[in-house]
């Protein structure tokens, strides 16, 4: 028998609570039960300490490549010790828990292959040689530089933003959508797995968007948790995908699939709304007047922006972007950049910007 949905809301210290009668087709031993959303991600048994790990570890391989940018000077890297951070042997890690923790970044990274070679043509191309159209090497970037490749990408950025693309964002796509598959009484499972996806935002479980986290907060947000605030206030991003990582945790608790589902619909949404609107910043801060003739912080934006359009390849199935809006973003960003930078009216950028504004309303 279908019951009518009773939702009782109580808002006090920021705590909500629920309760309602059964959900469809689970049963009256699975009805929907009382519970609480917390205003902290510290349920009793969320666990997220591989997706952490994770985290972490592209952290520290990417600040290991962004040695090469130090100063005007040649800072030369070693390849085996980047082939052992992308695949976690030879103990390359400087925090030694990770070292020891069985995962890597390898395992979990779609086109693993191909961000890995991003990472190894920032050491092809550190020679000390300047680069110009046609000849990779470094280009000045205020008191320190940038290392391109023939076309004019940072692989430094192609490899981290990429990255946040083919596996955080990636694994946060196929873990919600597979929870929302789930039966109400496979609570543990579903909590297992909603714990993973939180872990790859890279935030604090007492996340505030609220506040400013400086770099030495050893709990500030990371990866997709800094973009929440750097590229996701106007959209509101940080708050909304907190919230719904905190009510469909809870509602995993009580039962309750339909806001479960709801909660992870919101994630997703909202998750791929941030990396476009990343993606339009970082393609059309170069078009601006002070950017113009700069190649130091043209070349690094839309190495962003690829990057960032990468990401959006991993998108749910239902997203609003079509297969060929998202073949013409991907046609644009992977042109040769000198030749996008000296379009007149820089055309296939504003085309770019035109398809991001207009699929995701920004």
């Amino acid at each position: 028998m279908k019951h009518n949905l009773i939702i009782y809301v109580m808002i006090a210290a920021g705590v909500s609570t629920f309760a309602a009668c059964s959900n469809d087709n689970d049963g009256p031993d699975y009805s929907v039960k009382p519970y609480t959303v917390p205003a902290t991600y510290n349920f009793n048994n969320a666990s997220y300490t591989v997706s952490t790990q994770r985290v972490k570890m592209a952290i520290e391989l990417d600040g290991y490549l962004k040695l090469a940018n130090a100063g005007a000077t040649l800072v030369p890297l070693d390849q085996a010790k980047v082939t052992n951070m992308f695949n976690n042997t030879g103990n390359p890690f400087a925090d030694a828990s990770l070292n020891t923790s069985g995962k890597n970044l390898r395992e979990v990274t779609s086109d693993a292959d191909h961000f890995k070679s991003y990472a190894d043509s920032v050491l092809l191309y550190n020679t000390g040689t300047a680069a110009a159209p046609g000849v990779g090497g470094f280009v000045p970037r205020g008191a320190n530089k940038i290392i391109v490749g023939p076309r004019g990408l940072e692989y430094g950025q192609s490899f981290v933003k990429g990255m946040m693309g083919g596996l955080y964002f990636k694994e946060a796509v196929r873990i919600l959508t597979s929870v929302k598959g789930m039966a109400a009484k496979d609570t543990t499972g579903a909590q297992k797995l909603w714990d993973e996806a939180f872990g790859y935002l890279a935030v604090p479980a007492d996340y505030d968007t609220s506040k400013t986290y400086p770099n030495t907060d050893p709990n500030r947000p990371l990866l997709w948790g800094g973009y929440l605030a750097e590229r996701g206030k106007a959209i509101k991003a940080g708050g909304i995908i907190f919230g719904a990582f905190l009510k469909g945790r809870a509602a995993i608790g009580g039962y309750d699939t339909k806001v479960r589902d709801e909660q992870a619909d919101i994630i997703l949404d909202k998750w791929e709304q941030l990396a476009a609107a990343a993606a339009l910043n970082y393609v059309t801060a170069p078009t601006a007047s002070s950017a113009i003739g700069n190649y130091g912080t043209q070349l690094h934006a839309l190495s962003e922006g690829q990057g960032f359009i990468a990401s959006l390849k991993y998108r749910p199935t239902n997203s609003k972007l079509t297969a060929a809006n998202y073949a013409a973003l991907a046609a644009i960003i992977n042109k040769d950049f000198y030749v996008l930078l000296s379009q007149p009216g820089f055309t296939d950028l504003v085309t770019a910007q035109t398809i991001l504004k207009t699929t995701y309303g920004l």
